[in-house]
């Protein structure tokens, strides 16, 4: 869910490298953010696109720095405590003041390994985590306001993600949620910060009152964790086999899906504000898509069961009903 000089990506007297020169390196921006988009969710990759300009680029750019932190957190063979570190690394280079150029940002050699081998090279999400530098210099270029909210919200996401990642460190598992309270809060580090972020950018983009502002942000929380809900009953089964326990013992699925659609309703409120705030269309049609999308995964998870999923043909449907005519999406 980001050009100039050559910075540190941490603070260490290891030997400093170039990122790798391959085909990734000649891609324009906008291409090489497409292309990442494509390989690592098929949801945002459909999103994205009904964007429109600086909003595009800029949540896209956004949307993968935090792909960046959530594929650290959820690499299945990478003990805690170099998750701590790469998180905490990632964190350092986010929030370090810059000048910007032309660059692509350094990184030192062993921490650029370690992003680097945390998923097979066959992965998508390798490619990911070996395009970091250049996704740090695309936030280095980004407009300030915009930057500043994508940097905030992403040191944010990360301490907690750290908080969470850390009170596992002892358990045999890499993460597990122990309470209702934790999965909201759990929900709220990882998507409902996000929610907060994309209301700080759409606000940049149509300015509003600051009472009006304040209350799309505090909706925008249940628009994030509507989503995340989704996304923990679409996948608890793949995620307890790889160690991520998200669903509290004890706490049923039911439970929790009573949970996502109660913040889907807030969600749908959020959306409604923004209709009748005279939002850009762009904007109206991401925020539709993703909430129709997770009202629909939730209703086949509701009646089908937990291995269900929406249908490619179904997804197009719910594509063409919020698409705007300039929006450039494959589906």
């Amino acid at each position: 869910m980001l050009p100039f000089k050559i910075v540190h990506f941490a603070r260490m007297e290891h030997a400093m490298v170039e990122p790798p020169t391959d085909a990734n390196v000649c891609l324009p921006d906008d291409v090489l953010v497409d292309e990442l988009l494509q390989g690592t969710s098929r949801t945002f990759a459909l999103a994205i696109p009904l964007l429109q300009g600086d909003r595009r680029r800029q949540i896209g750019l956004s949307y993968l720095l935090f792909r960046v932190a959530d594929s650290i957190e959820d690499a299945p063979e990478c003990e805690v405590p170099v998750k701590l570190r790469l998180l905490q690394e990632l964190r350092d280079e986010v929030t370090r003041p810059h000048i910007k150029g032309n660059d692509p940002v350094a990184v030192s050699t062993h921490v650029l390994a370690d992003l680097c081998g945390l998923w097979p090279e066959s992965s998508a999400t390798h490619r990911l985590l070996c395009d970091v530098p250049r996704l740090l210099a695309m936030l280095n270029s980004t407009e300030g306001s915009a930057a500043t909210a994508i940097r905030a919200a992403l040191s944010q996401t990360i301490d907690g993600m750290t908080r969470f990642l850390d009170s596992s460190e002892l358990s045999p598992v890499q993460i597990q949620i122990q309470t209702v309270q934790d999965l909201r809060a759990y929900c709220y580090v990882v998507a409902g910060i996000v929610g907060e972020m994309l209301t700080d950018l759409f606000v940049s983009h149509h300015a509003v009152s600051q009472d009006l502002a304040g209350t799309l942000r505090r909706l925008s929380v249940s628009f994030g964790e509507c989503l995340q809900l989704t996304n923990i009953l679409k996948d608890a089964e793949s995620d307890v086999l790889n160690g991520r326990i998200f669903i509290p013992d004890g706490i049923s699925r039911e439970a929790v899906l009573s949970l996502a659609l109660r913040a889907t309703e807030d969600a749908k409120r959020y959306i409604c504000m923004l209709e009748m705030n005279d939002f850009p269309a762009d904007i109206v049609a991401f925020c539709q898509f993703l909430c129709l999308l997770a009202e629909g995964t939730l209703g086949r998870l509701q009646s089908a069961g937990e291995t269900s999923k929406l249908t490619r043909e179904e997804v197009r449907r719910l594509l063409e009903t919020v698409a705007v005519p300039s929006s450039n999406v494959l589906v």
